[in-house]
């Protein structure tokens, strides 16, 4: 029996008991991480299991550092090209590519986990059979957005466990369970990503037939999925999958509805789940918050944060003059650059974005110019450009590669902190690129934290790791950009 099957059962009991103290807020009153005898799983539940799929995805911790799903977006940004890691607790091994792609360290086994239980749980809301007067409405939309959210989990592992499909659609990549498993269940070798991909999109049509009428009624509502947001999962593998016009299709359908930000003031702190251009989030309560922790690590202006994310200083340079976003760039203590983007509230709570319309904009434009059609690509472009306080993208003289290198430009401008990092660099078959320090910014040190009786020094001015941790230079398509599976799984399942 793999470790996976055997935490699945292992866990039940235990994490059902812990995770039912957490009543009286936006999820169930009883949420559960998996099923036990007290709950069956039967269509009245369904519901019910959903809400605890979504809480383990969120708030299921290993460490301080690894703290729900937020934590691997984090990662992502670290690993990639415009977040400089502050050299004390949090993700400084990411940014050094030193943790996720080691088979035994304790984040690698976190991220393979994380997605696994989530999916299991999934699995179990999706074996339900319902019928007669239990078929009810509330039934299936809990259903549908088990669906949706377990083709979000494969579309993660998918990206990270192996190159892009479009390199090699028959690469081998992860174990592809649909069913609830047991500790008798037979562990499964790697699929494909090609039949990866095949279950993703059965799984959000799927989605989009079950959902078909549901209205979440209020924005702390935003967890559980809608039609919008299987559109938007559709896009995003339609992207993953070069199917070009599907992808702005879906992009901009999924997108209808969400006023996108015109402001600075409406843009900073990114904690509220209300904000108009969400689409899809984790809402966050002083008694559900455990996620909230992850703030710590990029929030610049709580004097007691961590603080382990800075914008490259270099970052900032890429942006526009008039865009709304400039006013978000801070030079804060110890002279390095912060990003005010995220900001934790004052009860110590933030609500987490999964999903926005100012993604889906990005989508389209992105798909429409990889299929030539230029004209059409810039409308979207400029639709979020406009709102950014920009004026048209001035499609003048630009060849198609020109523009599609320049709406990635501006995806790194829109969706930094957001979990794109790694993952854009994968897709699309780039190196990760940082600007050295020059030798006068390197001659400068900062006294930064106590560690035990010594003072460690940094410099804050930009990046200090440009090379793989062999020394050698960052290159497209690395082993270091992947996820490895955990070391104990490898060895408890043959078939891997």
């Amino acid at each position: 029996m793999n470790t996976f099957l055997k935490n699945t059962a292992i866990l039940a009991v235990g994490l059902l008991s812990v995770l039912s103290s957490c009543s009286g807020d936006f999820l169930d009153n009883k949420p559960t991480d998996a099923v036990d005898s007290g709950i069956v799983p039967v269509p009245s539940n369904a519901g019910r299991i959903f809400n605890g799929a979504w809480y383990n995805l969120f708030e299921y911790s290993s460490t301080y550092a690894n703290i729900g799903y937020r934590a691997l977006m984090l990662q992502d940004d670290m690993m990639a090209d415009d977040v400089v890691s502050r050299p004390m607790y949090g993700f400084n091994s990411s940014y050094q590519f030193n943790d996720v792609g080691m088979p035994a360290n304790n984040r690698t086994a976190f991220a393979w986990y994380l997605m696994y239980k989530t999916i299991d749980n999934c699995n179990t809301a999706i074996s339900i059979i319902a019928t007669g007067d239990d078929n009810t409405a509330d039934f299936r939309h809990s259903q549908g957005q088990a669906y949706a959210l377990r083709a979000f989990c494969y579309l993660h592992l998918a990206q990270h466990y192996q190159f892009t499909y479009l390199k090699d659609p028959s690469a081998p990549a992860v174990p592809l369970y649909t069913e609830p498993t047991a500790s008798t269940t037979e562990p499964k070798g790697k699929a494909t990503l090609e039949e990866i991909y095949t279950q993703i999109f059965k799984d959000l049509n799927k989605a989009k037939e079950l959902l078909e009428g549901y209205v979440r009624p209020d924005d702390k509502s935003k967890f559980k999925p809608d039609v919008s947001v299987v559109n938007g999962l559709l896009a995003r593998a339609c992207l993953l999958t070069g199917q070009w016009n599907e992808a702005a299709g879906a992009a901009l359908e999924a997108a209808e509805g969400y006023t996108l930000m015109t402001d600075a003031k409406t843009y900073m702190g990114f904690n509220d789940i209300s904000n108009t251009e969400w689409m899809w989030g984790h809402p966050q309560s002083v008694s559900q918050s455990d996620a909230s922790y992850n703030f710590y690590y990029i929030d610049v202006v709580t004097p007691d944060a961590y603080n382990s994310f800075m914008a490259d200083p270099h970052f900032k340079d890429i942006f526009e003059t008039g865009d709304i976003r400039l006013e978000l760039f801070q030079w804060m203590r110890e002279g390095y650059l912060g990003y005010r983007k995220f900001r934790i509230r004052a009860d110590q709570t933030g609500d987490i974005v999964v999903m926005r319309s100012a993604e889906m904009y990005l989508i389209a434009a992105e798909a429409l110019a990889r299929e030539g059609r230029l004209e059409e690509a810039v409308k979207p472009l400029n639709t979020l450009r406009n709102a950014r306080g920009l004026a048209d993208y001035d499609l003048a003289g630009k060849t198609q590669e020109r523009l599609v290198d320049d709406i990635l430009l501006e995806r790194r401008r829109e969706l930094w902190g957001e979990g794109f990092g790694i993952t854009d660099i994968l897709r699309t078959q780039r190196s990760v690129e940082r600007m050295p320090l020059t030798k006068e910014e390197a001659e400068k040190t900062y006294d930064c934290w106590q560690q035990g009786d010594t003072y460690r020094e940094y410099n804050p001015e930009g990046h200090w790791f440009t090379s793989f941790p062999d020394g050698t230079k960052f290159v497209p398509n690395s082993v270091y950009y992947l996820y490895a599976i955990p070391e104990k799984e490898t060895n408890a399942n043959p078939n891997l």
